[in-house]
């Protein structure tokens, strides 16, 4: 009895000092990092143009959005970062939560000089994005939130993930993840709806934290998520919106997607069909799609991941791509391939973006699944009216029968 006594606290004690780990950046290039609310953040800008900001969530980096990226820089300035105790960046003991992180982020916009920026947020990244754009409204001018809890009984952990959340022991699992990788598949396996596409950055992201910064991060959110604050705080928010979602996600409840659509007064909603917590790793072309056609206006780009789905044969190359657009007598934007997708782009039927494709619905319901008819069906509706009325003869927005 006595020696299992002296066992448990021998583990507690060593789970205590673990939980204290914190890790510093020892050569910090001035091209690689800055010196942010006293820490040394990684990160990176590529592209030139307007100004786009692209947030990672927990227990991820800024490796997550290299896709994206390199596809909105041939329009865009793209800027990403490290968030604090994630990725290459310095891992204090504190200072981790949504509004710390939204005060990094507006120290990262203030150092570049960067003024109505679109911010791409996923996870508590977007939860810290909309908080930016409801403290410094001169500081986002677009808003996108992808996957982002609106309440804190909305996250869902896969059980030995969540056991390396847990005080006190939870140090000693987190480590055990970090040094076994099929610890690190089982933590995120959940995160993507098809095991077979978790990439190996997902499972090695994982591994680059601390045990504070990965317990803490998720505590303090939770705990400046409860009661709706935050999503009351967005009705402040008055750039336009786009609010993507898996519907297969299992981290986050897609149903999130609803408070959101209801909080943000110029948003619309985008139901991702086979897409878990990460779509932009699951579905590529698709979610770069939506990205692209929200930030410049263009529906073109959604509309040519359409035709490309259904291109038979091979997947479509930048030579295929062309061709159809010259057929089309359209210039199309140059797409990523092709990306199997049903778009449900569901809007709330408040002031939209300036993508030429109207209202679909007046209000986001409580239960995104159970809309009243379908997308085909409105889309069938839509091309039976002559061209330029998009509206009934009462003045009223199209609806699905």
């Amino acid at each position: 009895m006595i020696v299992i006594l002296v066992v448990v606290l021998l583990l507690v004690g060593v789970s205590v000092a673990l939980g204290r780990t914190t890790h510093q950046v020892e050569s910090a290039p001035e091209t690689e990092y800055l010196e942010l609310e006293g820490i040394w953040v990684r990160y990176g800008v590529t592209g030139g143009g307007p100004p786009v900001v692209l947030v990672h969530g927990w227990l991820s980096s800024s490796r997550i959005w290299e896709q994206l990226a390199g596809r909105l820089a041939q329009r865009f300035t793209v800027y990403t970062l490290d968030l604090s105790g994630f990725g290459d960046s310095d891992k204090p003991l504190s200072g981790y939560g949504i509004r710390y992180g939204s005060r990094l982020l507006y120290a990262f916009c203030a150092h570049f000089g960067l003024t109505h920026a679109s911010v791409v947020g996923h996870d508590l990244g977007a939860n810290m994005a909309i908080k930016l754009a409801a403290d410094h409204p001169d500081v986002v001018g677009r808003l996108v939130v992808v996957a982002a809890p609106a309440q804190e009984d909305q996250m869902d952990l896969p059980t030995p993930l969540w056991l390396a959340t847990l005080p006190v022991v939870g140090p000693l699992f987190y480590m055990l993840g970090k040094v076994l990788r099929p610890v690190r598949v089982l933590w995120m396996r959940p995160f993507v709806a098809d095991p077979e596409e978790l990439p190996e950055e997902v499972v090695e992201d994982a591994a680059r934290s601390t045990p504070a910064a990965v317990s803490k991060t998720l505590r303090v959110a939770r705990r400046e998520l409860s009661g709706g604050r935050l999503a009351r705080q967005a009705r402040m928010v008055r750039v336009p919106a786009l609010i993507v979602a898996g519907e297969e996600d299992q981290i986050v409840d897609p149903h999130s997607a609803a408070v959101w659509g209801r909080s943000l007064e110029r948003s619309e909603v985008c139901l991702m069909d086979g897409c878990g917590h990460l779509p932009m790793v699951e579905r590529v072309a698709g979610f770069n799609a939506q990205i692209l056609a929200f930030l410049t206006g263009d529906s073109r780009y959604l509309d040519y991941v359409e035709r490309a789905a259904g291109m038979p044969g091979e997947e479509p190359t930048e030579s295929m791509e062309a061709a159809a657009a010259e057929e089309e007598g359209e210039d199309v934007p140059s797409g990523e391939g092709r990306e199997e997708i049903r778009r449900d782009l569901l809007r709330n039927g408040r002031s939209g973006t300036g993508d030429g494709r109207g209202k679909i619905f007046p209000e986001v319901p409580e239960n995104l699944f159970e809309w009243p008819g379908s997308w085909e069906e409105y889309q069938a509706g839509r091309r039976r009216r002559p061209e330029g009325d998009e509206e009934g003869s009462d003045g009223e927005e199209p609806r699905s029968s």
